[in-house]
């Protein structure tokens, strides 16, 4: 089984900044840190998971990567658009899954 090393776009990384951002206007700052700290766990499975995912057939996720993978993370809450590049994994987008339907 191969493994990789997980990356972020910068892209990803806004949104992963918003997504905090949010949990803390609806619940506590230690509470939005504890959420997107699992969600970076759950992420970071794709370290040795994103091989066995089939690329994306949606047009949202190809639109960041003609090779675009995704994975729900977050309770299906959320979903990351990914992709691999030589020895990494790279996290093109993390959107609201209901988008995904578009």
């Amino acid at each position: 089984m191969r493994e990789y090393l997980v990356d972020y776009d910068v892209e990803a990384e806004a949104d992963v900044d918003h997504i905090r951002e949010w949990v803390t206007s609806v619940q506590s700052r230690e509470f939005a840190i504890k959420y997107v700290n699992r969600i970076f766990d759950e992420i970071e499975t794709l370290s040795y998971l994103a091989d066995s995912l089939p690329e994306s057939s949606y047009g949202i996720p190809r639109l960041y990567h003609p090779n675009a993978k995704t994975m729900t993370v977050g309770n299906h809450k959320l979903t990351v658009i990914f992709h691999t590049d030589g020895d990494y994994v790279i996290v093109d987008k993390i959107l609201p899954s209901a988008m995904m339907k578009y």
